[in-house]
């Protein structure tokens, strides 16, 4: 079962927005590609301000940590009175240990509208029927090609309203399946999404499979395993520019350094939450972006992709306008 049949109609408003921008950026450059690049370009600068909150959140809490040292010594043996009195710390000076993880969060939020459309583009940006498209995958699914298959399978007919990419395909191979549903004014010509880019099929999901990647259709599968490969490697970057701009990151490998050396500091260097939960997410991220880039259409490893290269800019600015001036005005 597809991610994106999942019933979430409290998305239902972000579909919409997301399709109707989509279809915008589609009607006027016509390159299913760049519109994917540029909506996420978009999309990702609007976060720029929740960055910006992110690093201030992880600044504050950092620049905190004397005091957090001192509940530590004081309540060696109470974790809980710890953890009562450093939440009350944080509240007092407007400090959320969660904020570090809210892009992140966010990101998995904003994800599901995502699936959709580029699961069902002719649904979400061309606004197509669901009646039509029901009639259009039974058409498909009654038609054959040379070799006597079927266009689509009547699951892929069944499911023709939230994944209309297997129809795309098969409408793109057959010119006479194409004229049928033209000629029964199912849908129009200019309708349909050429999703091409590059040379790149973003309509097809990229496969692990040795039959498929030098199979007959090698030509069209061995071009598509370039997208995770780009998708992993982005990500792995971009984790580690978070990591190597965190505010206080060389003080506190310092401090862990000193305690490493001198058991009688050990101890000393709280652990940081947000630092933690960060951590987590820096896990859990890269295997979810693997996972939907091999079970969803290619699109979505191109959005990844440039969706990483944003986080990457992002990181970099708030770090050199921000964090390090911060850090210097502190020392």
């Amino acid at each position: 079962m597809y991610l994106t049949t999942i019933a979430l109609g409290v998305f239902d408003p972000l579909y919409t927005a997301f399709g109707w921008i989509v279809r915008q950026l589609y009607l006027f450059l016509g390159n299913y590609g760049v519109v994917i690049i540029l909506f996420t370009i978009i999309l990702r600068g609007l976060m720029i301000p929740l960055g910006v909150r992110q690093q201030r959140s992880m600044y504050k809490t950092t620049s905190l940590q004397s005091e957090v040292n001192e509940i530590q010594r004081r309540y060696p043996n109470d974790k809980q009175k710890q953890s009562e009195l450093q939440m009350d710390l944080y509240k007092q000076h407007g400090v959320s240990p969660t904020a570090g993880c809210l892009p992140s969060i966010l990101q998995l939020i904003l994800i599901w509208p995502i699936f959709r459309i580029i699961q069902a583009p002719l649904t979400y940006i061309m606004n197509i029927s669901s009646d039509n498209l029901i009639k259009i995958g039974n058409t498909l699914a009654g038609m054959t090609d040379s070799t006597g298959k079927a266009l689509i399978t009547a699951n892929q007919a069944t499911n023709a309203v939230s994944n209309n990419i297997p129809i795309l395909n098969a409408l793109e191979r057959s010119p006479a399946a194409l004229s049928r549903v033209v000629s029964e004014g199912l849908l129009r010509v200019n309708q349909l999404i050429d999703v091409d880019f590059l040379g790149i099929n973003l309509g097809i999901t990229p496969t692990y499979k040795p039959s498929l990647l030098f199979g007959a259709e090698s030509g069209t599968y061995l071009p598509l395993l370039i997208i995770p490969v780009i998708v992993l490697i982005t990500t792995l970057l971009q984790m580690r520019i978070s990591r190597m701009t965190m505010p206080n990151r060389k003080k506190r490998a310092d401090d862990k350094a000193r305690e490493k050396k001198n058991p009688a500091r050990a101890g000393q260097t709280p652990e940081d939450r947000t630092e933690s939960m960060m951590k987590s997410m820096n896990i859990f991220m890269p295997l979810f972006m693997l996972w939907t880039t091999f079970t969803l259409p290619a699109a979505l490893g191109l959005y990844w992709t440039i969706g990483n290269l944003m986080m990457i800019l992002q990181t970099l600015i708030i770090y050199f306008l921000y964090t390090r001036r911060m850090e210097t005005v502190t020392v």
